[in-house]
């Protein structure tokens, strides 16, 4: 008797930790990894192998999580850092819809960060590209901040910006090697979850959601090319080159794009 009245105890404090826990913005994880995603496996005339082209994933599901967990899709040479913790220190998309209730994918797409290994012979060599990423995500004109930016004007913030970009391991920008990782992410979740783009990655995440029903939603943050049109039907605004030298519009089947009226966009 003396057991049972500890371990009810014990079960009602836990519930009240997690009901103060969830009150104070605190995370619950109840469970969390990391894997590969897709990917290719090539052999040379020795027969030996190289296993690369894949995505790199780390994963969090908090307590009581909505069916459709997030997945996040990063833009051009930059990785899953896009969504956590900003260049001043304030919490990133993660942790904040972790918060909520969502559960959380972070994703390497394939030849960047984490995710590296590539099945291209590339030299890499410095991209002296901080000016242009200064300019690039609108915080001024190099090296003079706009007035009103939102963005935090003090050295360190501007220094931890300046070292999130990551190279790209290849000689082009392949969409459809990137599409496919997340494709093979997808299947491994029995209820398929929404993906949240931003800029390059949501180029990306159209041919995701062509290829697999398992797309519940998509989110867009500046979705920058391939942004697909029925045939016949792009404005000439649509013909305009990405950095990345693809256009920022392309023409698809219209049942092909019927298949985007099945989702939330």
């Amino acid at each position: 008797m003396k057991n049972l009245f500890v371990s009810l105890n014990i079960f009602i404090l836990s519930i009240a930790l997690y009901a103060c826990a969830n009150q104070n913005g605190f995370i619950s994880i109840e469970k969390q990894g990391s894997f590969f995603a897709g990917g290719v496996v090539q052999k040379d005339a020795k027969g030996h192998t190289n296993h690369a082209d894949h995505a790199y994933v780390f994963w969090q599901i908090p307590l009581k999580a909505y069916k459709y967990p997030l997945i996040f899709a990063h833009g051009i040479e930059q990785s899953a850092k896009t969504w956590q913790s900003t260049p001043d220190g304030r919490e990133g998309f993660d942790t904040l819809f972790l918060k909520e209730g969502f559960g959380v994918y972070l994703v390497d797409q394939p030849r960047h960060g984490k995710a590296g290994k590539s099945s291209e012979e590339v030299l890499l060599k410095p991209s002296f590209s901080d000016e242009m990423w200064f300019n690039h995500f609108r915080l001024g004109i190099y090296p003079r901040f706009f007035e009103d930016v939102s963005f935090p004007k003090d050295a360190e913030s501007l220094e931890q910006f300046l070292r999130q970009s990551t190279p790209t391991i290849a000689k082009t920008q392949d969409l459809e090697v990137y599409a496919r990782a997340y494709v093979a992410l997808l299947e491994r979740l029995d209820n398929g979850g929404i993906l949240i783009t931003h800029s390059q990655g949501g180029a990306v995440g159209w041919k995701v959601a062509l290829q697999s029903d398992k797309v519940k939603g998509i989110v867009a943050y500046e979705p920058g090319g391939d942004l697909p049109f029925p045939k016949g039907e792009m404005p000439e605004l649509g013909r305009t080159l990405t950095r990345a030298g693809t256009s920022e519009g392309i023409e698809i089947s219209k049942e092909e794009f019927l298949q985007f009226t099945k989702n939330r966009l």
